[in-house]
């Protein structure tokens, strides 16, 4: 990451008391781990050391405190029962609790690592465990932990028909750009599913919703609409039974199964463009209809349209209020915003507001709505309690996308390089202003083919601080609240994004004092488990062992693997059908072929990480594995190999250089050799 202020952001990380939050900054902007979840190749199908346990809990107690921690290992296809072994797939549980009542402690950002330790050590002390974790969150390149489980990824829909995933967590790294999806079309909106295990995107121009798998990072399924409707705006019900999709320019919107991945049916709205809302409760569906002039409220679970409520002239942005559980429609062109009750489904209040409104979002308590105007350039703030104005300010030029973290209201303009921010605290108690800060060199606008609907601002697990994608710089910036200009920033390898997500694979709240991830057991070992919960001052280290694999051979008895490419040296031309790369596996001691490997993946890239493909080798002679790959253009590509079997990563052993020329593609002959 190329951090503007990195000299003061080190000095600080340097210094020996800091914040907790202050550690997460140094951890996110210097530390060069990877995160627990981050795909590597699929586990064995066989999980079963039989000698390893299904799953493992332990309970402490400090404090007035309870934690109940448990790894429970995920079963492989067609299994009925997992294993704790290297390479499986496992949930990570932390539960906390008053020790002496058994009341769930809710609201607490715990902090969890895996640290590799020795079998036959004494049990981790509490000075100890303390400096380990202090060690993980001051972000040393020396001492990294094993798994972290505070991790998250950065998913870019982008203008070349891609979906680009990106750990801004990587420092000083080859490349932060892990994996590219190549989709069938360009991506418009896109949603995770609550498990965060599917990615859901719209197509318009194939009136299709394409499904990508954010582990193996592959799309796994493919659902056609109707060619006739073109799928744009997506939403998630809370409870994450159900896709909702909006067929813009036509009187419908598509409701998609999450278990099954199916269309479950269109179901009959009013015409126009469309922007879906829900209920907390997941009970009803609304579905704005901006030509004409109506809102559709929908029964979740019969999929029966109740009402067509009217609202002001062509109704676009809608949001539900946690605090009044009222439904809130903002109209462009008709000067109001109109409150709907889901017990009635009636109007039941109108709150005035100038013509030109584009966005409509309530701050996380859910009871301070902010109306985005693009045409006066400001925002306006109205109390959902009471459902009156209580102020407003202007913004940056052209204002499109409003979203909030826990103490500010972020603001993009389309037609400026800079974003607003509000505080929240300011609202309801004095006259709301705004700040506006610098994140990109030229103003949205003048990409225009590339301005979406689908967010450009997102939100950290940290709570305090955002990613902004910017397309004209093809650059993501990273923005830390209490600072004048962005932290640093993330490059996007010349594609200009139309949308950014976070796949947050951090500790998450699934129930009151629950808190859970799910995590890939990289190898065979004991290991310390250090948490930290910085509300309560509690850091504790419990223990997990993970077996070893069948198919994979322990440390100790493993020989060096040695690659060779029969292809070093060869020059090769971009496009076509494809040219072979063929690689051969040998054991160094034995100097044998090493056969029978079904996790040989190849990694092309082309440096520094504009384009990349991984593909799975399979077997065409005794220890030799190949792919067919195609170069995409001319230029200088390194090939690099893992065999998670033998512990081998992308890492471990030297790359292939290989260089293309062009072509016989887009009409050019090949160069005569």
């Amino acid at each position: 990451m190329r951090i503007s202020n990195f000299r003061k952001l080190k000095e600080a990380c340097g210094s020996k008391a800091h914040s907790l939050s202050l550690a997460v900054l140094c951890s996110l902007a210097l530390s060069a781990s990877a995160g627990a979840q981050i795909a590597g190749p699929a586990a064995p199908k066989k999980t079963g050391d039989a000698k390893a346990p299904a799953s493992v809990t332990q309970r402490m107690e400090k404090e007035g405190i309870a934690v109940d921690f448990s790894l429970v290992a995920t079963p492989a296809s067609g299994e009925k029962e997992g294993a704790l072994v290297a390479g499986a797939d496992a949930l990570a549980t932390f539960r906390v609790t008053d020790a002496r009542t058994g009341q769930p402690i809710s609201n607490l950002h715990p902090n969890a690592w895996f640290s590799a330790r020795l079998a036959s050590a004494e049990a981790t002390t509490d000075t100890q465990c303390k400096d380990k974790i202090r060690t993980f969150m001051g972000g040393l390149l020396s001492a990294r932990a094993d798994l972290d489980l505070n991790s998250y990824l950065l998913l870019t829909l982008n203008h070349d028909r891609t979906l680009t995933f990106t750990n801004p967590q990587v420092a000083f790294s080859k490349t932060k750009l892990e994996s590219i999806v190549e989709l069938p079309a360009n991506g418009a909106d896109f949603v995770l599913s609550k498990n965060k295990e599917l990615v859901y995107i719209t197509l318009p121009e194939q009136s299709a919703v394409v499904v990508v798998n954010t582990i193996t990072r592959k799309i796994v399924d493919t659902i056609r609409i109707d060619g006739k409707h073109k799928p744009m705006r997506i939403a998630l019900q809370p409870d994450g039974n159900q896709v909702w999709v909006g067929l813009d320019d036509s009187p419908f919107v598509a409701v998609i199964d999450t278990a099954t991945n199916k269309l479950v049916r269109t179901v009959g709205v009013g015409a126009g463009l469309h922007n879906i809302t829900f209920t907390a409760d997941s009970a009803f569906a609304y579905v704005t209809n901006s030509a004409a002039d109506t809102v559709s409220a929908i029964n979740t679970r019969t999929l029966a349209k109740v009402a067509d409520i009217p609202t002001g002239k062509t109704p676009v942005p809608a949001a539900y209020s946690a605090s009044s559980r009222l439904v809130y429609v903002a109209s462009l062109n008709g000067g109001n915003v109109t409150a709907i009750d889901p017990a009635t489904q009636k109007v039941a209040a109108t709150i005035p507001v100038a013509r030109g409104v584009v966005a409509l979002g309530f701050e996380p308590r859910g009871r301070y709505g902010f109306v985005v105007n693009q045409i006066d350039s400001n925002v306006t703030v109205f109390d959902a309690a009471t459902n009156r104005i209580v102020g407003g300010t202007s913004v940056v030029k052209s204002p499109d996308q409003v979203v909030f973290t826990n103490r500010y209201a972020y603001v993009r303009g389309t037609a400026s390089e800079k974003f607003s921010l509000i505080e929240l605290d300011s609202v309801g108690k004095a006259k709301v202003a705004a700040v506006d800060v610098q994140a990109g060199q030229r103003a949205p606008s003048t990409m225009p083919d590339d301005l979406g609907v689908a967010n450009m601002i997102v939100p950290t697990p940290e709570g305090n601080s955002v990613m902004i994608a910017h397309a004209p710089d093809t650059m993501t910036y990273f923005y830390v609240e209490g600072m004048m200009a962005p932290m640093g920033t993330l490059s996007n390898y010349k594609r200009r994004a139309r949308g950014i997500l976070l796949l947050d694979r951090s500790l998450t709240e699934i129930a009151p004092g629950t808190y859970t991830t799910p995590v890939k057991l990289g190898r065979a070992g004991s290991f310390d488990v250090p948490v930290l919960i910085n509300e309560n001052r509690i850091a504790h280290c419990f223990r997990a062992d993970v077996g070893k694999s069948p198919g994979m051979i322990a440390d100790e008895d493993k020989s060096t693997l040695v690659v060779t490419a029969s292809f070093e040296g060869t020059g090769f031309k971009s496009g076509g059908a494809g040219v072979p790369l063929r690689l051969k596996l040998t054991d160094s001691i034995s100097k044998q072929p090493i056969s029978g490997l079904g996790d040989v993946q190849v990694l092309v890239f082309e440096p520094p990480g504009v384009w990349q493909q991984r593909q799975w080798a399979k077997e065409v002679g005794a220890g030799e594995y190949e792919i067919m790959q195609v170069f995409p253009r001319a230029g200088v590509y390194n090939v690099m190999v893992r065999v998670a079997s033998r512990g081998v990563t992308f890492a471990d052993l030297p790359f292939t250089t290989v260089v293309v020329t062009d072509g016989d593609v887009a009409g050019q002959k090949p160069d005569q050799e």
